[in-house]
């Protein structure tokens, strides 16, 4: 598809979640390609902000502070953009670009808030046919975009570097290979390992040669680590809390590998060039065709024998709850020893 003519401004929304905008990467590189001389800005939440620091693809970054639609629609309108592709469908985006005057707004053409867009692309998110980056490229494309690649880059800020280097020297981790990054937490966006489990995994890799650990979340995961780490008998590091996201990064590039849930900050070491052993749930909604870690040197393990239609877990109700557990930490620990 060729370019639309006498494009200067473009404006992408993805504010939603921190893997979701991980994922939009390369769609945001294809735009600037093939709008070289156009000024991108990004609709994104304030905490994925770290993500775009020193992104060459990107001139603005507008933070979405969930105020009144019609009060951010008036600041976005005074931006006078041109192009608005809507890489998260909802119904706030779709007004907000309407209600900007945007003239080419880009989004899904089969979701009800389709209707708001004026260049659709007709492709169906909840059948998992592909990729959460292809979705996005797709997105791209209808927005005139040459599609020339699907890499995720992310730089890294020096200060956050040096934060994570201190704390791992206080730590006796750095330069420790291999350091192993464990993030128990998913944010509720995914459904997950029993604390137990985590525990086990924990110990089990204090047997496997020159291995360290590190656990990490955010603040408000503290709680869960600190019961998952109250179950262990090793007692690995427990940084849960003391970095921000930027930092977070920084500490993963430091890692040889990293194990957790389908999350943001699973993407986050992928999109880092770090290995992982991710797990994943059977629910449609959350499958690893869609949402599964992006290159090629990456496991993903999860429950054997169980297909699930569904896309949001019954829990209870469901015979076969929790399924998670019926992926084995001795199972992870043979994957981690394949890879150390």
């Amino acid at each position: 598809m060729e370019n639309i003519r006498g494009i200067k401004k473009i404006l992408v929304l993805r504010n939603d979640c921190l893997g979701d905008l991980i994922l939009s990467l390369p769609a945001i590189s294809a735009l600037r390609k093939s709008y070289p001389r156009a000024h991108l800005g990004i609709l994104i939440q304030d905490y994925t902000r770290d993500i775009l620091w020193n992104n060459p693809d990107v001139d603005e970054i507008i933070i979405d502070q969930k105020q009144g639609v019609l009060e951010l629609a008036c600041q976005i309108r005074e931006k006078r953009f041109d192009l608005a592709v809507v890489l998260y469908p909802s119904w706030r985006n779709g007004w907000l670009c309407w209600l900007s005057r945007i003239p080419y707004r880009v989004g899904t053409g089969y979701k009800p808030v389709g209707i708001l867009f004026n260049k659709r692309a007709y492709i169906h998110r909840t059948k998992v046919v592909h990729h959460e980056i292809d979705y996005c490229l797709k997105l791209a494309k209808e927005a005139g975009a040459q599609l020339m690649g699907r890499e995720i880059a992310l730089w890294i800020k020096d200060e956050d570097n040096r934060y994570v280097q201190s704390l791992l020297t206080r730590h006796n981790l750095l330069g420790i290979s291999p350091l192993i990054g464990i993030h128990p937490g998913s944010g509720g966006s995914a459904l997950n390992w029993s604390k137990e489990n985590y525990a086990r995994l924990i110990d089990g890799l204090s047997f496997v040669d020159g291995v360290r650990v590190v656990v990490t979340g955010s603040k408000e995961e503290q709680n869960l680590v600190d019961q998952i780490i109250a179950k262990t008998h090793t007692k690995p590091v427990n940084l849960a809390g003391q970095t921000s996201l930027g930092q977070l990064m920084a500490l993963f590039s430091f890692c040889h590998l990293f194990v957790g849930p389908s999350t943001g900050p699973m993407h986050l070491a992928a999109g880092l060039g770090i290995p992982v052993i991710v797990l994943f749930s059977p629910l449609s909604s959350q499958s690893p065709a869609k949402w599964g870690p992006y290159g090629q040197k990456h496991v993903v393990l999860m429950p054997e024998g169980i297909t699930c239609c569904l896309r949001k877990c019954k829990k209870e109700r469901c015979k076969a709850y929790n399924c998670m557990d019926q992926i084995i930490p001795e199972r992870v620990l043979e994957t981690v020893r394949r890879w150390v």
